[in-house]
């Protein structure tokens, strides 16, 4: 996994992604998965996290990351979620073109405050759902 190597997105095992598999939506072509997002129920304030937000560099700026994110959006929708947030080391402007808005650590569900790795140092970013 190219992406976890960069320290990308944070490593996962078979079992990990397995038990947590209708957390995800993707994107195929031609059969082949391309992209692939992660959306975690908090249980705390009607807040889902967005994880594990990869595309292919095959596939980069093409408009995939837009398309994966207005998937996951949906999902959150359809979950009930009020409100989603997404931890990154990279693509803050991304986040910040997409909607986002960057908040603080004290922000996130207390549960998710208690996980949060200081040493990654990831910047937290908001979007609410409409």
């Amino acid at each position: 996994m190219p992406f976890v190597k960069e320290g990308k997105i944070l490593p996962r095992t078979y079992a990990q992604i397995s038990n947590n598999i209708t957390d995800f939506v993707w994107i195929e072509q031609s059969g082949r998965l391309v992209a692939c997002v992660g959306l975690k129920d908090c249980q705390e304030d009607g807040m889902g996290e967005i994880y594990a937000l990869a595309v292919s560099e095959k596939v980069q700026n093409q408009g995939i990351s837009v398309e994966l994110l207005n998937k996951v959006m949906q999902k959150a929708f359809a979950d009930n979620f009020s409100k989603v947030f997404a931890l990154s080391k990279h693509n803050a402007e991304w986040f910040l073109k997409q909607g986002f808005v960057k908040m603080e650590i004290s922000e996130l569900p207390k549960k998710r405050q208690d996980l949060f790795d200081h040493q990654r140092n990831s910047s937290i970013f908001f979007k609410d759902i409409l």
